[in-house]
């Protein structure tokens, strides 16, 4: 493969999270090249193309994804359309980096992996801190035995969320709610560190009298051979973004588990009450996510994120908001 070969790579919306961190991010991978951004706002699709120098803008989706330049799609909508619009983009032949959740229901989830693979192209889901390289390293350490098997997890995703009108974070038809949007990392974190599905899940929550999301949920996951995982997300509660893993052998902390982006980071070790530390220097998660996927598809390889890790994670959020509805 030619090193110097790129994916060419189209967004659909004019998100938040495409101006302050994808954009930034994709500018930097080697491998890859964002030449188009669409909105339903014509105006406003190429106001943004000016400003960050993209080739093309278009007036809705659908134009953007018959553009037979574009190879990859970032799909960085609201929740309730990463289903529709991703299915979209992979039966126009496009590969899809979608957003977490991928999907509202592991049904959807099923529907866009089914014609990912009727379509020859690769889907995964955008949780990018898996690829942080603390992450990896903590994973490192628990499969090498350090503090032998892991029997007890919590995970932590907390952050004030200002009530506004346009946020679809407060609109349960848009998938809303603190479970989709925080509780599906943690939910992720908990399944990737006991390398199972949860045969019992347990969830509660404080509900928004005024809009109907969840506020603040809270899981307990029991996993085979009785581990435990216990969760927490929250819009009402101050930031924290954490995850402790204990063995019978000691327990591995991560401050800033999944929203560690140009920061400064470590893994604490407790072991026999000794602390040891390892640091991290700034890493960009997007970069590494973008660089990951864009590889996979000049390489035609299987992405880190795959199916059954993406539907695993939605059959739990369905478990979850069954008991919290």
């Amino acid at each position: 493969m030619n090193a110097k070969e790129k994916v060419k790579w189209g967004i659909l919306g004019c998100a938040g999270i495409v101006e302050r961190t994808f954009l930034p991010a994709i500018k930097k991978v080697s491998q890859a090249e964002v030449i188009a951004i669409a909105s339903r706002d014509p105006k406003k699709a190429r106001a943004w193309a000016e400003k960050f120098q993209l080739k093309k803008s278009y007036g809705s989706y659908e134009e953007l994804l018959a553009d037979p330049e574009i190879e990859a799609v970032y799909n960085p909508l609201p929740n309730h359309l990463h289903h529709p619009l991703t299915i979209q983009a992979l039966r126009a032949g496009k590969h899809v980096l979608c957003e977490k959740p991928l999907a509202l229901t592991s049904t959807q989830a099923r529907e866009m992996f089914s014609e990912a693979g009727k379509n020859q192209r690769l889907l995964m889901e955008g949780f990018m801190y898996r690829f942080h390289p603390r992450l990896l390293k903590a994973k490192e350490i628990l499969d090498a035995g350090l503090i032998g098997p892991p029997r007890f997890l919590r995970a932590t995703f907390h952050f004030f969320l200002e009530r506004q009108s346009e946020n679809y974070r407060w609109y349960p038809q848009y998938g809303g709610g603190a479970l989709y949007d925080l509780g599906c990392y943690t939910i992720n974190a908990a399944r990737l560190v006991f390398e199972a599905e949860p045969e019992e899940v347990l969830a509660r929550a404080h509900m928004d009298d005024k809009t109907g999301v969840d506020l603040t949920t809270s899981l307990l996951c029991i996993f085979p051979g009785s581990r435990l995982a216990l969760l927490s997300c929250s819009f009402e509660l101050e930031f924290e973004s954490s995850l402790e893993i204990s063995g019978p052998g000691g327990q591995i902390t991560l401050n800033r588990a999944f929203s560690a982006k140009d920061l400064e980071t470590e893994i604490q070790i407790f072991r026999q009450n000794k602390t040891e530390t390892i640091k991290f220097p700034p890493a960009d998660q997007f970069q590494l996510m973008i660089e990951h996927f864009s590889s996979c598809v000049l390489r035609g390889e299987r992405p880190l994120i795959d199916s059954r890790d993406s539907i695993g994670n939605m059959t739990v959020i369905e478990l979850a908001l069954r008991q919290v509805k």
